[in-house]
């Protein structure tokens, strides 16, 4: 038995040494092709997805305990290479020779490639991720058989099939979503991962724990906050939970909230994150890929959304701790640097997330922002770890370089897993996108509406919220992005207003049961059951899914429309709607507040949501008037606090 553990062990740091020699030549690469573009956009996009699968189908192979398991691996890392090398070396005559159809290799080939990113993105993602491409595959084989005009097309045969989902015409898993993989979001995630390596999560810990830490609810604050902060770098809801929630849900816990509570908030905040700049889970990129925008168009229009979102989650959880009688906890029962020490050990990130953005907002392509982003945490940090060991230079090069591999592995394998992504759920959208199902969704959508943009949009939020189940945001956001926005679009909305909603309903999908894929990892750290925090967290979620709606019936919000000053009111306007709101979920304002006077807030908050002056008029003094006597009898109240 120790001679079979140990052979196991050392046959898992082969495997590790090997997908960190994959990891650093993929990071390698596309640095490389960054500066100097030294290969066309389909033998880059070959080169980009190959690697990510041999990555993949390592690390699986890896950690497969069963012989037979590691073989198949194995065998989908060989046909793997196999496929990509073929396509790499015969790009010149697949886009010359075989332009107007495929050699029967080709069709071959081609299939290989399809099924060993299905095999791989079943292996990372479940089974969600690849049901999709399998479905886009039947759909335009079997198109031709099936009833309704909606579903019904002509069909096509199996070279067209192939070379609409690989190659020779570079579409489906070879598409314009791996391009985009491969020039952008891999070189995010590696920036990403450079910033955790490099002590990211602590400081963001202890930066949200000096600003909330001594408030009441403090605990559930920091939750927000740091989720706010990791979802500015964080490509997935499931990442930002498990590197935050693991130290706020426990300590949440431990300050008198309830279980399910704890989880919902850790789920939500995160959740959140997906639509905070910079990065937005990586669909500030795609967004910017789908519709033409520039990017500082979407991440400026992004940033008040997300501000007035994070602002309803820490009033939420202050309320709440106001209702249960929580009382503030000391600073001493979360220790962490004092603010000095952490600006002094971690200001060098700050240095480097700043160029980042800076270099975006001056309208660097996004690629070339995050390679000097990269390439600035990687000198600031080989030059903080010398300045704080500099009577030991040689150990802090060396503890600095160890942090920074792990980096670069960390970013590159999270770029992989991407990567596949991507690749599988571009079969589905091509083969919709050819058969013209997307367009005649489009118009029964708006057939249905008859319209009424009111209807149009809530069967958009209910499609956007079933389309996305059990996704990544990514994959949710270019799903919603192909069937639902252009009827939105058609129907009069801006182009950057369409895609902001639907990509808000798809995040939200994240929260909805019966997947609720962000509640059930929460609930799972919170020990709490799954349903109980999934309702909590819609519960508490609820005024996010009036944004959408409020931007759109208030473009100013999105700054697409009105002067500075019109801009800033209606933010005042959303800011009392929300707190409205709110109070009407919690039943907690500056004092306990009774049902009739949370359905009249309810019904104010609503009105201010509606364009028009009176509607507003009357909505905010209904609200200002129940805040205005709740603030004068505050004090007569009976505080109550918890044990």
């Amino acid at each position: 038995m120790t001679t079979k553990l140990l052979n196991e062990k050392r046959g898992y740091l082969n495997t590790a040494n090997l997908i960190l020699l994959l990891t650093l030549v993929m990071v390698a690469t596309h640095l490389m092709q960054v500066f100097n573009y030294y290969l066309p956009s389909g033998q880059f996009k070959t080169l980009h997805l190959g690697m990510a699968l041999l990555i993949i189908f390592t690390s699986a192979a890896g950690h497969s305990r069963h012989w037979l398991a590691r073989l198949a691996y194995l065998g989908c890392f060989g046909v793997a290479a196999l496929a990509a090398g073929y396509v790499f070396l015969e790009y010149e005559g697949l886009i010359t020779d075989r332009v107007f159809g495929p050699e029967p290799l080709d069709v071959v080939i081609g299939c290989l490639l399809i099924a060993v990113c299905l095999v791989a993105a079943w292996q990372q993602w479940g089974l969600t991720i690849p049901l999709i491409g399998v479905i886009g595959l039947l759909y335009g084989y079997f198109g031709n058989s099936l009833p309704t005009q909606l579903l019904y097309h002509g069909g096509m045969g199996l070279e067209r099939l192939v070379s609409y989902a690989s190659i020779p015409n570079f579409q489906g898993v070879l598409g314009s979503l791996t391009e985009l993989s491969a020039g952008t979001i891999f070189i995010f995630m590696v920036f990403a991962g450079l910033l955790k390596a490099t002590g990211g999560i602590d400081f963001i810990m202890g930066f949200a724990t000096k600003l909330a830490g001594n408030s009441r609810g403090g605990q559930a604050k920091i939750a927000v906050l740091a989720s706010a902060f990791m979802g500015m770098i964080s490509g997935s809801t499931v990442a930002n939970i498990a590197s935050t929630g693991t130290m706020t849900i426990p300590t949440m816990k431990r300050t008198g909230f309830k279980a399910p509570f704890a989880g919902a908030v850790e789920a939500v905040a995160s959740t959140g994150g997906q639509m905070t700049p910079p990065v937005m889970g990586l669909t500030a990129f795609l967004m910017v890929g789908v519709t033409g925008l520039a990017y500082d168009q979407v991440i400026l229009a992004a940033a008040i959304p997300a501000g007035l979102y994070y602002f309803y989650l820490i009033l939420a959880v202050h309320l709440q701790a106001a209702r249960d009688g929580l009382v503030p906890h000391r600073q001493d029962e979360t220790p962490t640097l004092p603010a000095r020490q952490l600006l002094a050990r971690y200001g060098h990130l700050l240095i480097a997330i700043g160029v980042l953005v800076y270099l975006l907002v001056s309208r660097m392509p996004p690629s070339y922002a995050a390679a000097y982003g990269c390439l600035a945490i990687i000198v600031l940090e080989l030059a903080s770890s010398l300045l704080r060991q500099y009577r030991n230079p040689f150990k802090a090069l060396a503890d600095a370089f160890t942090r920074l591999i792990d980096g670069l592995r960390e970013g590159g394998f999270s770029g992989a897993t991407i990567a596949v992504i991507v690749a599988v759920i571009g079969i589905f959208v091509e083969v919709l996108t050819a058969t013209g199902f997307a367009q005649k969704l489009s118009y029964l959508m708006l057939g249905i509406a008859d319209g009424s943009l009111g209807v149009l949009l809530l069967i958009a939020a209910v499609a956007c919220l079933i389309f996305g189940l059990g996704l990544p945001t990514s994959a949710a956001y270019i799903l919603v992005a192909l069937l639902t926005a252009p009827a939105l679009i058609d129907m009069g909305l801006s182009l950057m207003a369409a895609h902001m909603f639907v990509l808000y309903f798809a995040i939200f999908s994240a929260l909805t049961p019966p997947v609720a894929v962000a509640s059930l990892i929460a609930a799972r750290i919170a020990e709490a059951p799954y349903f109980t925090t999934a309702i909590q967290a819609v519960k508490i979620g609820l005024p996010g899914f009036f944004l959408p709606f409020l931007f759109v019936a208030r473009p100013e919000l999105l700054l697409l429309e009105g002067s500075p000053l019109d801009q800033l009111m209606v933010v005042a306007i959303s800011l009392v709607a929300l707190a409205a709101l709110n109070v009407a979920m919690v039943g907690q304002g500056f004092i306990r507040t009774t049902w009739p006077v949370r359905l009249i807030l309810l019904v104010a908050a609503t009105l201010t949501l509606v364009p028009g002056l009176l509607g507003t008029l009357v909505g905010c003094a209904a609200i200002l008037v129940v805040f205005g006597y709740q603030f004068t009898v505050k004090d007569n109240q009976p505080v109550t606090r918890a044990a």
